[in-house]
């Protein structure tokens, strides 16, 4: 193969399912996708998509090759992985995973002290979900109570979850809290997910639903209507304010996630003892009840 580029373009555009999602989750323009993956083809002589324009379906060649590719993925992970375990040197850039709600309020609290006390160790931070085969950095921060086997990790806390509304906007009810209109996850199934964390909201009251958390936030934030969210959000925004006082629907553990041969590597252990500590100072309003 003269070029891994071809390699890491197919297999992006194979697991996104559409050109224009492979290009988005490798950061490319879709027509530089659209010509090199067809560049590929050519090169090859065999066509490894069918039957639409939008190569969402692999050709029996292009499963084959597809299979080859995850694999020599893998392997060259590994290696860069084991390269990495062997760096003594303390200084160096830190590949961090995370969601949008956690970096915006949990990594990102800590980022300019930690920046300031080891001027050596950079952060680059990504917001996407963990790849079942995969994980797509040095580090991952992610909010789940079913963790990969395979991954070593630090459970932080268990962060709770209640339902929050603007402060204007229930003064604006006077009362009516049957009128209430609730924001909801959306997780593409045909009904609202995040009412059954509280089943005493009627279906027909959840009027908006959105697939990102940050963005609900926002919603809540304009009065649009109340959602559920990590009580370490609610109850530090003073325009929110909870519905059930005292009263949590859910919860979910906290963890930061890391490949085993990775954890003994300076910056990186640096980094966890760091954020560990900071996270262990803030537990009480992550866990609040």
């Amino acid at each position: 193969m003269e070029n891994w580029d071809d390699l890491r373009i197919f297999l992006a555009v194979a697991r996104s399912g559409s050109i224009t999602a492979g290009a988005q989750k490798l950061g490319l323009d879709q027509s530089t996708v659209s010509r090199k993956l067809q560049a590929f083809e050519e090169r090859l002589g065999l066509n490894l998509f069918m039957g639409t324009a939008k190569r969402n379906t692999l050709s029996p060649s292009g499963q084959t090759i597809f299979e080859g590719a995850a694999r020599l993925e893998k392997e060259v992970e590994e290696i860069n992985q084991n390269i990495a375990g062997f760096d003594e040197h303390q200084g160096g850039t830190v590949h961090i995973v995370t969601t949008d709600i956690l970096s915006n309020h949990l990594l990102m609290s800590v980022t300019s002290e930690f920046l300031q006390e080891y001027p050596d160790i950079n952060l680059r931070i990504r917001t996407q979900e963990i790849d079942d085969k995969r994980l797509p950095g040095d580090l991952a921060l992610y909010a789940t109570n079913n963790p990969r086997e395979e991954l070593f990790g630090r459970k932080l806390a268990t962060a709770t979850f209640a339902s929050y509304a603007a402060r204007d906007y229930v003064e604006s009810l006077q009362g009516r809290t049957d009128e209430m209109v609730w924001l909801n996850w959306d997780d593409g199934s045909a009904t609202p997910s995040w009412p059954k964390l509280a089943p005493e909201i009627p279906d027909k009251m959840c009027r908006l639903r959105i697939d990102s958390v940050a963005i609900l936030l926002e919603a809540v934030r304009f009065g649009i209507g109340a959602t559920i969210l990590p009580c370490f959000i609610g109850e530090q925004d003073p325009n929110l304010v909870r519905l059930t006082p005292g009263q949590t629907v859910s919860s979910r553990d906290i963890w930061l996630l890391m490949h085993q041969d990775l954890r003994r590597v300076p910056r990186i252990r640096t980094f966890i003892n760091f954020f560990v500590q900071r996270i262990k100072q803030r537990k009480g309003i992550i866990e609040s009840g």
